[in-house]
């Protein structure tokens, strides 16, 4: 087809405009890929990973730790010791032999109060009634004119080494008791006792003498002292011990309430009772009697007084350590005798088997009983009561375990269970 000129082309078209040409974009190239660097591992990454590894598994233990710790619901048996004292009111009983005389008269004392006598020692004389002291004076009156004749008069200048060896014998006796009474006062008694036989038995041998006999002076005296004698003797009656003990001529009036016949009868109101009581009535049977002395066994005697059942952890059989106030540099040990009462009012009564003499004559004391408790302890939280016994839970099969306790703080008990070997060392309870 031809154009011709500006009006078209041949065949009468006209030309179409031209377009503008479409500019193509710049072809696109692929970044340009870095080159690839060397990596040196050193050996301070190693330990730079050990120790972060370390920090973690540490901080993971310790959470989970402290978890346990906040949410845990077991603990262990262990063992340990608790101090658990009480002090508390008593009264002390003795094993005792109170002997009194039917009426009143005078007495004669022939053995130191507090003495230790062996059986069948004269304790004491008892005049009856209506006896004059003026007899025992015209003895004795009698006695010093006898001795003046015998040694001034009769026995004079004569030598005699049976009497030598008495007087000999007399003058250590009387040393031996100087020196116990600065050493040793308790051979005093026993002391005495020898000294009194040798003065006896010195008497006895110069009346049996030539010379003495022959005397008609001497005669005489024997013959009026030996009627004095059984005018006397007609008003006396003669006490002599039953078994070996400790004298007392001290009464306090509950001898009668406090015995060894008694103290297994004794309730807690009795022994309240008892302790508020200043002046004990006189049973019926005794009033018309006189106190006369008390035989004492030493190393049996009983300590009662009552307390809370919930707070005494000692059981029946068992000891407990105990000092009185007043008499705090002696501490005795007692063994649990009697456990009684009602609801929580209980009645406690303690043996003691040590020596009773600083307390022969007490009767109203303060008593502290305890000390440190040694034994299995589990935390306070663990114990349980069921029906309405204590006890503790175990850990692996939630049995109930009963248990006593025995002694306790602000945080842990001392328990022992009620049933032997049930609860051990070690075990795994709930808290």
């Amino acid at each position: 087809m031809q154009y011709n000129g500006g009006s078209g082309y041949r065949d009468g078209s006209r030309p179409r405009a031209h377009l503008p040409r479409e500019q193509q974009p710049a072809p696109v190239r692929p970044p340009r890929r870095p080159r690839r660097r060397r990596l040196v591992v050193k050996p301070r990454f190693f330990v730079f990973l050990l120790v972060v590894a370390l920090l973690l598994t540490g901080l993971v233990y310790g959470v989970r730790t402290l978890v346990h710790a906040l949410v845990q619901t077991d603990v262990t048996v262990t063992y340990g010791m608790i101090e658990d004292v009480i002090t508390v009111d008593a009264l002390i009983a003795r094993n005792e032999e109170c002997v009194r005389a039917e009426g009143y008269g005078q007495i004669e004392y022939q053995v130191p109060d507090l003495s230790y006598v062996a059986a069948d020692t004269p304790i004491l004389a008892v005049y009856s009634s209506g006896y004059s002291g003026d007899r025992a004076q015209d003895r004795a009156d009698l006695e010093q004119d006898i001795v003046s004749r015998q040694q001034e008069t009769v026995l004079g200048d004569i030598v005699n080494p049976t009497l030598q060896q008495y007087d000999a014998d007399i003058s250590a006796q009387v040393e031996a008791i100087s020196a116990a009474m600065r050493d040793n006062p308790a051979q005093l008694d026993a002391l005495s006792t020898q000294l009194n036989a040798l003065l006896s038995a010195r008497q006895a041998y110069i009346e049996t003498t030539t010379e003495a006999s022959s005397d008609s002076t001497l005669t005489q005296y024997y013959a009026s002292r030996t009627q004095l004698l059984s005018q006397i003797d007609a008003w006396k009656t003669q006490y002599r011990s039953e078994t070996d003990g400790i004298v007392s001529f001290t009464f306090d009036g509950l001898e009668p309430y406090l015995n060894l016949e008694t103290i297994d009868a004794l309730d807690a109101a009795t022994v309240k009772g008892l302790l508020q009581e200043s002046n004990p009535a006189v049973p019926e049977e005794l009033r018309s009697r006189q106190n006369l002395y008390r035989l004492v066994q030493p190393n049996d005697w009983y300590v009662v007084f009552t307390t809370q059942a919930s707070r005494w952890k000692i059981g029946k059989g068992e000891t407990c350590a105990i000092y009185f106030e007043g008499y705090e540099d002696i501490t005795y040990t007692a063994t649990v005798r009697t456990l009684s009462g009602t609801g929580n009012d209980l009645l406690v009564v303690l043996q003691m088997s040590e020596d009773v003499s600083p307390l022969i004559n007490a009767r109203k004391v303060r008593a502290v009983i305890g000390g440190r408790v040694e034994g299995m302890t589990v935390p306070l939280s663990s114990l349980h009561t069921e029906n309405s016994q204590q006890g503790v839970y175990r850990a692996d099969d939630n049995t109930f375990v009963p248990v006593r306790v025995v002694g306790q703080d602000a945080k842990n008990a001392l328990v022992m269970p009620l049933e032997e070997g049930a609860l051990t060392r070690g075990d795994r309870i709930r808290k």
